[in-house]
C-alpha cells in the first residue's frame, strides 16, 4: 500500500477540539485478543471497521504503547470481538493497563488460537494482511478467516458513555439539550422548544422533552407560572453546589483509588496541566480551548474509578457556560488559576493522597469564589 509522512508544518486541528468532535462520533465497543507463547493478551479498540468485502478485510488501530499491541504484531494474528450491551465492565477492564488481564474472565481459545470472550455480540478472526503507522498507532488490514455473531444488542460508545444503543441516543440528545440549555441559546426568560431544539441537535422531540425534563429535576431547567419549561439563571448558590459537587467525586475518587492511577494516566494529567497554564499564558481567545482542556483533566481523573456512571453524573455538575457567558475573551486569562490543577496533577503522580487533596481543596475553593465575583458582576445571574 502507498504510505505518506504526515506533515506537520501544515495546519493541523488542535487536539483538543478533535478529541471532542471526534467523540460525537457513536461507534461499537470492542476488545482486541491475540495469543503468544500461549498466553493471552488483551486491549480495549473502538477504532476498528469492516474495510473490504472482496475480499473480506478489517481495520483495527492500535496505539504502539500497548502491550498488545506488540503481541499482535509477533503472533501475526488477532481476533476482535465485538462487545455486547452486558458486557461495559470487560470494556473497562481491557482498556486498562496490566498484566493477566483474562484472569477470571470467560474465553475459548479457537481453531485459529485467537481467545474469543464469552458472550460477545460478534467475533472476527485476522491474519495480519498489512499494516501501515498513523501517528501514534499502527493501523492493522486483517484479512478475515474466521467469523459469527449471535442474536443480541451492541454495546454502544458516545462521548465518553457506553450502553445500549437506546441509551447512547438519550445521552446525545440530553448532552445537546444540556449545551443549548447552558450556552444560552434559547436565552433566560424565553421558553424553550423542544422541536426546535430537536431539529437543531438532531434528536427527536421525545428526546428532548425528556432530556428537559431531566434538566428539571437538576434545576438548571424550571416551569413557568404557565407550566412551559425555561432556562433556570445560574446564581452563586448554583455554581457553590456545582463545586462541592464534583469536589465530593474527585476527593473520592483519590480517597478509595489512587492505586489505580496508571503512568499513562499521570503522564496524561500532567500534559493536560501543563496545556492550560500555557494556554492561560497565551492567547487570551482561546477560552474555548481552556474549557475543553479543563473538561479533559478532570473527566481523566474521575475516570480512574472505572465507572462511567460516576463519569456521567460528574459531568452533569459542569458550569462552562458562567465563563462563557460572564468572561471577556479579554479578561478570562487575567483571572483563571491553573497553579491549583498543576499541584494536583504533581501529587497523583507522586502517590502522596493528601497533597493531592490539598491540592483539589484549594482548586475548587478558587473556582468557587471566582464564580462568586463573575456573578455578583452580572446582577447575581448568568
Amino acid at each position: 500500500m502507498t504510505t505518506q509522512t504526515l506533515n506537520t508544518d501544515e495546519p493541523i486541528v488542535d487536539p483538543v477540539v478533535f478529541r471532542n468532535v471526534v467523540g460525537h462520533f457513536a461507534s461499537g465497543v470492542t476488545v482486541i485478543t491475540t495469543v503468544v507463547n500461549g498466553e493471552p493478551f488483551g486491549t480495549t479498540a473502538s477504532a476498528v471497521s469492516s474495510l473490504s468485502m472482496e475480499p473480506p478485510m478489517m481495520l483495527a488501530c492500535l496505539n504502539r504503547s500497548s502491550s498488545t499491541h506488540d503481541q499482535v504484531v509477533e503472533a501475526g494474528r488477532f481476533a476482535i470481538n465485538i462487545l455486547a450491551e452486558d458486557q461495559a465492565g470487560l470494556a473497562m477492564h481491557f482498556g486498562r493497563k496490566g498484566s493477566d488481564k483474562f484472569a477470571g474472565i470467560g474465553y475459548t481459545i479457537s481453531e485459529n488460537g485467537l481467545p474469543l470472550l464469552d458472550g460477545a455480540l460478534a467475533t472476527v478472526e485476522c491474519r495480519i494482511g498489512e499494516t501501515a503507522t498513523g501517528g501514534t498507532h499502527t493501523v492493522f488490514l486483517g484479512v478475515v478467516e474466521q467469523a459469527a455473531a449471535a442474536d443480541k444488542q451492541p454495546l454502544a460508545y458516545y462521548r465518553g458513555t457506553m450502553g445500549r444503543l437506546e441509551r447512547v441516543l438519550e445521552v446525545k440528545a440530553y448532552d445537546g439539550v444540556r449545551e443549548w440549555v447552558l450556552r444560552r441559546k434559547t436565552p433566560l426568560g424565553t421558553v424553550l422548544d423542544p422541536v426546535a431544539i430537536g431539529e437543531a441537535i438532531r434528536s427527536e422531540p421525545e428526546q428532548v422533552q425528556n432530556a428537559l425534563v431531566k434538566l428539571t429535576s437538576e434545576g438548571l431547567v424550571f416551569r413557568n407560572d404557565e407550566g412551559l419549561l425555561e432556562p433556570t439563571p445560574i446564581t452563586a448558590e448554583t455554581t457553590d453546589a456545582a463545586y462541592d459537587g464534583r469536589a465530593t467525586i474527585e476527593s473520592g475518587v483519590i480517597f478509595s483509588h489512587l492505586d489505580r492511577v496508571s503512568a499513562e494516566d499521570c503522564a496524561e494529567l500532567g500534559r493536560l496541566a501543563g496545556e492550560l497554564a500555557a494556554l492561560r499564558a497565551g492567547d487570551a481567545a482561546e477560552l474555548e480551548n481552556f474549557l475543553a482542556l479543563n473538561v479533559a483533566f478532570h473527566d481523566r481523573l474521575v475516570s480512574v474509578a472505572g465507572s462511567a456512571a460516576l463519569v456521567d453524573a460528574f459531568r452533569r455538575l459542569g458550569i462552562g457556560t458562567v465563563w462563557r457567558q460572564a468572561l471577556t475573551a479579554e479578561e478570562w486569562a487575567r483571572q483563571m488559576e491553573t497553579a491549583h490543577v498543576v499541584d494536583l496533577a504533581a501529587a497523583l503522580a507522586a502517590g502522596d493522597a493528601a497533597a493531592a487533596q490539598d491540592a483539589l481543596a484549594a482548586h475548587t475553593a478558587f473556582g468557587k469564589n471566582l464564580a462568586r465575583e463573575v456573578i455578583t458582576r452580572h446582577g447575581g445571574r448568568v
